[in-house]
């Protein structure tokens, strides 16, 4: 069984240049696609990333994340990923209460050794190898690094 490609000329959102794509559907799709989505050529979409991966760059330096290291599109996706993840950790320490200000302040030292551990990874493939890391992930981690506190 082999499918069909079709190949139609698209207008670049950005800059209107014409480029032509393939794509894999029935004609009928293929038509709404081509009219209903917006297609950027190889340049803008190259341009939009590495301006989506600076904005990010710079969000993330002001809370002490240093800039990442890898290809421009590997930057782009792990300055994504690092801003979910972070937002995950955030979530999990705004969602927490404590018995009494002794384990509220453990907890805080945890989470920022924690962080600690996050700020020194530059690698952008570090981060897109931790892409799947879960709240639950997040709390195991707190929850170890805490007990280690306790037991020094």
């Amino acid at each position: 069984m082999t499918e069909e490609t079709y190949t139609y000329g698209v207008k670049c959102r950005t800059c209107r240049i014409t480029f032509r794509v393939q794509l894999f559907d029935s004609h009928e799709k293929n038509l709404f696609l081509v009219d209903k989505k917006d297609w950027y050529c190889d340049a803008c979409k190259k341009e939009y990333f590495k301006k989506q991966a600076a904005e990010l760059t710079n969000a993330h330096k002001d809370i002490g994340f240093p800039e990442l290291e890898g290809t421009q599109k590997q930057i782009s996706w792990a300055g994504k990923i690092r801003g979910e993840l972070i937002n995950k950790v955030d979530y999990l320490k705004k969602s927490l209460t404590f018995e009494n200000d002794e384990k509220k302040e453990l907890s805080e030292k945890a989470f920022d050794i924690f962080f600690k551990e996050w700020q020194v990874q530059t690698e952008a493939t570090w981060w897109i190898n931790q892409r799947r890391m879960t709240v639950r992930d997040i709390s195991k981690r707190v929850e170890e690094l805490s007990e280690s506190i306790i037991n020094e």
